[in-house]
């Protein structure tokens, strides 16, 4: 991809002296636009091939948290940062990482299915066109691992070239799925994926998140703490800017260390 997040880095993929068991670190990191901070002080790692959950009330931080992670926040009027997110050992925010490069590599899904006004077919292979990872035969096969990988396949198989916009709702979030998944992102961000997404659907999403890892790292925003205790290998717990914990999900939902996450996840607030 010649951006700086590739310079010099071993035949794996990491950069020298990055950690085989983090596939993220933050230090530090501060996040504001304009006035206040939404977050404050987040140090935290991501162990690479697991899920970890994000867990917290509404305005605690975590969706900023989330679009900090692949720079999706850069332009947003009077953005402001401090501290460090490094990929891999190296910096996301130095001098010559290219965005396409970096959000090929962390790709994100968001909690309002947005396909493009394209057809199904050039919806899933955008990201692959743009970076010029196939030809046109190799477009179509990867269209259909990912719509076989997504339950898509078998509805959408002779309709690939009609708008997504006919689609359920349920089914255009995967097909965000799918094309998130066409560019074989590293880490893959989810903004409460399958909060509008009826019980079936999420089930199969579900499903789909545990058989990503250990290839992938998924990191996913949720207000279903069920949904959580379910999926996550960890949990990470907001609260009003802070990170309060990160831990095992199993020790987070039954032990945590603050009190603050016991009331929280044992429906006290929030």
């Amino acid at each position: 991809m010649g951006s700086a997040l590739e310079e010099a880095a071993p035949a794996d993929g990491r950069q020298p002296g990055a950690s085989r068991h983090h596939v993220l670190r933050i230090r530090g990191l501060t996040v504001g636009f304009k006035g206040d901070p939404v977050l404050t002080g987040v140090d935290l790692v991501f162990p690479r091939g697991t899920i970890t959950a994000l867990i917290g009330p509404t305005g605690s931080g975590k969706s900023t948290f989330l679009r900090t992670l692949n720079r999706m926040n850069d332009r947003v009027p009077g953005y402001y940062r401090k501290g460090e997110v490094e990929l891999d050992g190296q910096s996301i925010f130095a001098p010559g990482v290219q965005l396409m490069a970096l959000r090929r590599r962390v790709g994100m899904v968001f909690q309002r299915p947005n396909p493009f006004p394209l057809s199904i077919m050039e919806n899933v292979v955008a990201g692959v066109r743009a970076h010029g990872l196939a030809d046109r035969a190799g477009r179509r096969r990867i269209a259909e691992a990912r719509l076989r990988e997504v339950g898509l396949w078998g509805a959408l198989a002779h309709r690939l070239n009609e708008s997504p916009f006919r689609l359920s709702g349920g089914q255009q979030q995967l097909l965000c799925l799918a094309r998130a998944l066409a560019i074989g992102p590293d880490i893959l961000l989810l903004d409460e994926p399958t909060s509008s997404l009826d019980p079936v659907t999420v089930e199969a999403v579900e499903d789909l998140l545990r058989r990503l890892t250990p290839a992938i790292t998924v990191i996913v925003v949720t207000h279903n703490l069920a949904q959580a205790k379910r999926i996550a290998h960890f949990t990470a717990f907001f609260n009003q800017g802070r990170l309060v914990e990160h831990g095992p999900t199993a020790r987070v939902f039954g032990d945590p260390s603050a009190e603050e996450t016991s009331r929280y996840v044992t429906g006290r607030i929030g």
